[in-house]
């Protein structure tokens, strides 16, 4: 099956960034009809990518699918992006999302390898897609990579996410996308237009729904989409299959290292207003006031004064506590994850998911034995917030 077939480089692809180091960034370019196609949103320009076997693949980065939530936007749901006239160039990856940055190990390319590798900016919510081969093919399975990072960070643009390995050994059309993550995707009000929570999530399917009324442009189908994700990625994963509205924006599912229902994958509506409310305390916004006087002040904050105040809105610390996680709305998670799993309410088809061996031995750099029974003393103690 495809996704059988595409698993040595699924379950490799963090080796792709040591191949990177075999070719340049690009051939020469022309505007050869391969590297130009028509979306519905307008016209792009790609570019050709060398591979190791002296072939290359077409890629198209930085394809924006919404408008740039800025401004009075920020923390709301995005909006589709506008029809653009002229050729959009697509030949660069775009900005990374506004994100912590891990200053923990400098130096230290096993950390430094994870922190966004482009300029940071709210104007982030773009996509990538690589096609094999030359012509353009027809009709081919479709891959839609989904970053980890513990909803605080990643990128798209990192060297360990180049599509074009994957794309080019197993031909299929490779696509990953920008998400907003932190408190910028995951800050959440209940029951506010203004801050609903979850609009990192939406940006995902959102790219997602543009895969569906696109990809055939690229010679894929959008009939035959896998997503994929690791860790927070794999979580969204999850969360795609349990949301009612993800469903139909794909075919199957692999999950490596993560499912909705870790205890640190999801927070309740009460929980996610609690550190919204910290989060304003502790960058300066008055107290007392309501929904959208918070939200308000939030909107007119720096970026890094939210991003460096994250971590303190924690009543706990401890490794796999996350700050600003997916909140169970009753409306893109309906229930908590755990019953919906159990009732059967998920998408009906076929799922991989996997581990790998030692893979908790990064965490040992930051402390994970002790953080680890902190946060089963914390668990036992407030075991309300998993019920």
């Amino acid at each position: 099956t495809p996704i059988v077939s595409c698993l040595p480089s699924i379950l490799n692809i963090t080796s792709t960034v040591f191949l990177s180091l075999l070719a340049p960034l690009s051939c020469s370019q022309s505007d050869s009809p391969e590297l130009i196609v028509t979306t519905r949103a307008g016209s792009l320009r790609g570019i050709r990518l060398p591979t190791p076997d002296r072939s290359h693949v077409t890629a198209f980065l930085g394809i924006p699918f919404a408008e740039p939530p800025l401004g009075k936007k920020r923390f709301c749901k995005a909006e589709p992006k506008k029809p653009w006239s002229g050729v959009f160039d697509a030949s660069s990856y775009p900005n990374a999302c506004y994100q912590f940055v891990d200053t923990s190990f400098p130096g230290f390319q096993g950390s430094e390898m994870w922190n966004p590798n482009r300029e940071m900016s709210e104007d982030c919510l773009y996509l990538n897609v690589w096609v094999p081969t030359s012509p353009r093919p027809h009709n081919l399975t479709v891959m839609v990579w989904i970053y980890g990072g513990g909803f605080y960070s990643g990128s798209s643009s990192l060297d360990v996410y180049d599509g074009r390995y994957l794309a080019h050994s197993e031909k299929v059309v490779v696509v990953s996308m920008n998400y907003r993550v932190g408190a910028f995707g995951f800050l959440a009000l209940p029951g506010s237009s203004d801050a609903p929570g979850n609009v990192g999530l939406l940006d995902q399917r959102m790219a997602l729904q543009w895969i569906q009324n696109n990809i055939h442009i690229f010679g894929g189908n959008p009939k035959q989409v896998t997503i994929f994700g690791e860790s927070a990625g794999a979580v969204s994963v999850g969360i795609h299959l349990l949301s009612p509205d993800s469903r139909p924006t794909f075919t199957r599912a692999i999950l490596q290292s993560g499912v909705p229902n870790c205890p640190w994958a999801t927070v309740t509506p009460a929980e996610a207003q609690r550190r919204a409310a910290m989060l304003g305390k502790l960058v300066g916004c008055p107290s007392g006031g309501n929904d959208t006087e918070l939200v308000d002040c939030l909107r007119n904050k720096p970026p890094q004064d939210l991003i460096d105040q994250e971590w303190q809105v924690m009543p706990w610390s401890a490794i796999f506590r996350l700050s600003f996680v997916p909140v169970i709305d009753g409306v893109v998670l309906p229930d908590n994850p755990e019953a919906m799993l159990s009732s059967g309410n998920i998408k009906d088809t076929q799922i991989l998911l996997g581990v790998n061996q030692d893979e908790g031995s990064f965490f040992l750099l930051y402390g994970a034995p002790a953080s680890a029974r902190e946060q089963y003393t914390y668990n036992m103690l407030h075991t309300e917030q998993y019920t």
